[in-house]
């Protein structure tokens, strides 16, 4: 049995390898689209329409010859060999191919039943057709076909009525018989089509929906490899701005202020390993009386969503050298928990440079002090007894007025000293 079994699979998988090859259509390998399972439909028609028709069809034709139906065995013939020369000529388009099949399928009914009436399967072909059409046509060509085969009951109403033909028909029915069937047939040809063509809707309106959802998700699924092509560029320049920082910084927790993350810069600044930072918080490196209220109010303004506004402090190396630095604070995510990014700028040159600018300017109004009181009483003096010699010119001046000239010139003499050496 396996050994006749093996190779009549074979046989089969190379006819449906070949019917397959010979019927493909315009939207092969588009699954998505209605052609697609149209033409998928047709050939899958044509598998199975050969065996079965043979099978059919050779018993059939004996008994015509036997019966004496040469013409619609022939005919019957001549269809077969028609269709198996249309359906597989690939240089014929694949719709004219399909409407081939039908029109000959379709003469075949009409011979049939104006040859057997209704002892034949001709109305069953004709409901068929209709079926099929709709299934493998666009759904304009199905209510197409149900007035094709209107036409034709009439065509067959009217050889009974006016015996145009010696047709079993005549026999088999009167006008009032064949309108009953024939209205039945039509009716439920109607219904069928009506109903496929729903459901071919709803499956096309499916597909669209499907279409039209898929492009949604690619286009969302471009939009997060995008989104994550931009984070990681994202997080790549972060790590760059923040390792490669010149100016000390990194990421606090927002609760206690510990250090989660620092850049080389710190580490190189105030001389802790990377190890030693992540035991220590902000408050190990700041120096003063004001550092855990500087901490609080950090805590409370990140607790609240405040702005936190630069802060300048005392900071302190691992050697405990002191320097001014001016820390501003940012709001981020780290690593899925709120943290505070921090930078860190040495301000003790510009502080110094403040300092000394302060100190000069004090020395500066303390001479400016010494201008205006110590050297004017002095200077105030000497022109005083200056203009009282001028005023006795034949006399000589008094010895005591001298001296008191003398005096208060050394008076002057050192308080300009005084001024030269708080300048120098």
């Amino acid at each position: 049995m396996e050994t006749i079994k093996a190779p009549l699979l074979r046989l089969w998988y190379k006819y449906k390898l070949f019917v397959e090859t010979n019927t493909r259509g315009t939207a092969e390998n588009v699954r998505e689209d209605i052609t697609y399972w149209r033409e998928k439909l047709f050939t899958n028609f044509i598998i199975y329409f050969w065996p079965i028709s043979l099978m059919v069809f050779v018993p059939g034709v004996i008994i015509d010859i036997e019966h004496g139906y040469i013409f619609m065995s022939v005919f019957g013939i001549i269809a077969g060999i028609l269709i198996f020369i249309i359906v597989f000529s690939n240089e014929i388009n694949l719709l004219f191919r399909k409407a081939f099949v039908v029109a000959i399928i379709y003469c075949l009914a009409v011979v049939l039943l104006i040859s057997l009436g209704s002892f034949g399967p001709g109305l069953i072909y004709l409901f068929g057709m209709s079926v099929f059409i709709t299934l493998t046509f666009k759904l304009k060509a199905a209510y197409w076909s149900v007035a094709l085969n209107f036409f034709i009951c009439i065509l067959c109403g009217l050889i009974i009525g006016f015996n145009l033909f010696n047709s079993p028909l005549i026999k088999q029915y009167n006008i009032g018989n064949w309108t009953a069937v024939s209205t039945n047939l039509i009716f439920l040809n109607l219904v069928s089509v009506i109903l496929i063509s729903n459901t071919i809707e709803g499956f096309e309106t499916a597909i669209i929906n499907k279409l039209r959802l898929q492009s949604e998700l690619n286009i969302e699924t471009v939009k997060r490899i995008r989104g994550g092509q931009l984070l990681k560029e994202s997080e790549g320049h972060y790590k760059s701005l923040f390792f490669q920082n010149p100016s000390p910084m990194w990421v606090l927790d927002a609760e206690n202020l510990k250090f989660l993350q620092v850049n080389d810069a710190a580490l190189e600044k105030y001389g802790y390993t990377n190890e030693e930072f992540m035991l220590m918080t902000i408050e190990d490196i700041r120096h003063g009386k004001n550092n855990k209220i500087i901490s609080d109010k950090i805590r409370e303004n990140h607790k609240n969503d405040k702005p936190i506004s630069s802060i300048t402090s005392l900071h302190r190396k691992k050697n405990q050298e002191q320097f001014y630095v001016e820390v501003n604070f940012n709001t981020i995510l780290f690593k899925g928990r709120k943290a505070i990014l921090t930078i860190a700028r040495d301000m003790t040159e510009q502080i110094n440079y403040i300092d000394a600018i302060e100190k000069q300017n004090a020395k500066l109004q303390d001479i400016a002090y010494m201008q205006s009181h110590d050297v004017r009483a002095p200077l105030v003096r000497i022109m005083g007894l200056v203009d009282l010699m001028k005023k006795n010119n034949d006399e000589i001046p008094d010895r005591e007025l001298l001296n008191y000239l003398d005096r208060s010139a050394h008076d002057l003499d050192n308080v300009i000293r005084k001024i030269n050496d708080r300048v120098g």
